[in-house]
Parts: structure tokens; sequence; C-alpha cells
């Protein structure tokens, strides 16, 4: 095998978009980075000392790769830098698996095809949105298994770069198996209805470009209200970005990041009365302006 190393660039993503629990997910212009390089031996390293946890997450993902691909991994050094934080709500943990998958199956001469790749790293990272838009970039619609939740194919949308997403996170983490425990193991009929009647109405509006058609349009009763316990002042950060220009805003995948979607002309405004929420309540907080990545992941 003459390729010994890669380098993969991998979006980050904001899913759900409101009501579309486990199913709408959109990549933005937000990177991580992972370099694999083969070793002669059958160690795993990171080059600059992971953590526990990460350690345990890139071993998982190898051995989940060789059992997809039905071959042997051998040892190789990674590294992982990038700019997407760890348990925000913007997929960090799918942009990693998914750069150790896609990196593997590069140095192994590509023995898996995309939606193998996304079907693997969804089933290891228990997020069908995130993987997809990881993959694909753009907006994406997953589609699940009925039965089991299991991954099975997506829809994918190009969204134009004049679409503004406004995140802010602060300064606190939301682990997604913690925000996931909150959630009811039953919802009333009429919350399904309503959030039904949301979720076809945002996917709608943004694949025809009426964009202005998505204020007061994300109406969620499936996971948000449980969810703000463990987002503090994000419900309010959405309406303040909301009511300076910002077409719609929902909490991105399970927190503690939120996003206002809007136009390049109020994007500034949003930005800064979104954080100004937290602020205002002694919580720091980082704002980015992002688009959305198109282009999906990339392997060099």
């Amino acid at each position: 095998m003459s390729q010994k190393s890669v380098l993969v660039q991998a979006p980050a993503s904001t899913s759900n978009c409101g009501p579309g629990f486990d199913t709408l997910s959109i990549a933005l212009t937000l990177y991580n980075f992972v370099r694999i390089t083969l070793r002669e031996d059958a160690v795993i390293a990171c080059v600059d000392a992971a953590a526990e946890g990460t350690q345990t997450m890139v071993e998982a993902t190898a051995r989940g790769f060789a059992d997809a691909a039905g071959i042997e991994v051998g040892g190789f050094d990674y590294e992982i830098w990038g700019d997407v934080p760890q348990a925000r709500g913007l997929g960090s943990s799918s942009t990693v698996r998914a750069g150790i998958v896609a990196g593997l199956n590069a140095l192994s001469g590509s023995p898996l095809e995309m939606e193998a790749m996304i079907r693997l790293t969804a089933q290891l990272d228990n997020a069908p949105d995130n993987a997809c838009a990881v993959f694909a970039g753009g907006f994406c619609i997953a589609r699940t298994d009925p039965e089991t939740f299991a991954y099975r194919e997506h829809v994918r949308f190009g969204l134009p770069e004049s679409l503004v997403f406004m995140a802010v996170s602060p300064a606190y983490e939301v682990l997604t198996e913690n925000s996931r425990r909150v959630l009811p193991d039953s919802i009333p009929f009429d919350d399904v209805v309503r959030s039904a009647n949301s979720l076809a109405f945002i996917v709608g509006a943004l694949v025809s470009g009426e964009f202005s058609r998505l204020k007061d349009a994300v109406n969620d009763y499936i996971h948000q209200p449980y969810r703000e316990l463990l987002n503090p002042f994000g419900h309010e950060s959405i309406e303040a970005g909301c009511h300076v220009g910002a077409f719609t805003g929902w909490l991105s995948g399970s927190g503690s990041t939120v996003i206002c979607v809007t136009d390049e002309a109020n994007a500034l405004r949003v930005g800064a009365a979104m954080q100004q929420v937290y602020k205002g309540n002694g919580v720091s907080s980082r704002v980015y302006r992002l688009a959305t990545d198109n282009k999906g992941l990339t392997v060099s």
C-alpha cells in the first residue's frame, strides 16, 4: 500500500432543526481535522496523548470499520484538531468518528461506499442526522428503520451561502447521553401533530428557498421543551435573535449551542442579541457566523 497517511476535513453540523429529531441536519462551515498515519505495528496511538474517552472512541471506531469492511486494520497514529467545540450540539463526536472511518477507508483502498460509511458512523455515534451531514454536506433528511431506528438512507439538498447560521455556544457542555435521559417515554398526540406540521413546513421552506417563510415555523414539542433545564437561557437567546431579524432558531442537537437562521444583512445584529442574553445572566459564550458546507467531508 503506497499511501501511508491521510488528512480528513469534517464539517460540524446542526441537527434536529427543531422538530426533526434524529432526522434533519445541516452541515456548517466549522471544521475538525483528523490525520491518520499507518504504523508497522498494531498500536493505535494519539500523537499528542488523547484523553481516555477519545482513545476509546477511536479504537471502537477502528474496530467498527474493520468489521464493516471485512478487513484487518493494523496500527496507526492519529491527530485530531479543529474548531468544533465538544459536547455543544454541533456534531463534534460525529466529525471524529467520520474522520477515522473515512481516513481508514481511504488507506484501505476504499472498500466502503459513502452510504456504508454513514451507516457505520450513525451506528457508532447514535446520530443518523449528524452522520449524514458530515459526509454528504448540505441539508440532509435521514431515513431510519421504523423498528430499530437504524440509519437506512438520506436525501440531500444544497443551501445558498446567503443563508446565515448564527450559533452561540455558552461555556457549559451538554452530553448527548444526559440530554436523552430527560426525554419522556411518550408524548401527547396533539404535540406530535404540532411537531409533524412544523417539520414538514420547515423542510418545504428550506428546499424551496423561501427562507422568509421560516418565521415562527419552528415549533417543537418533542425534545426542546424537555431539554430547556439543561440549556438555561437558550430559549431566551433564540427569542432575542428572532426579535431583531432572524427567521427562526432552534437548539442545536442536544445543546448547549443555540442557532438562529438569518440573512447577511441581519447576521451581526442577531448574533449580538443572542449573546447578550447569556452575558446578561453572567454566562460567557462564543458566537459563530456560519454558512452551509455543501461539500461535506473531504480526504486528502
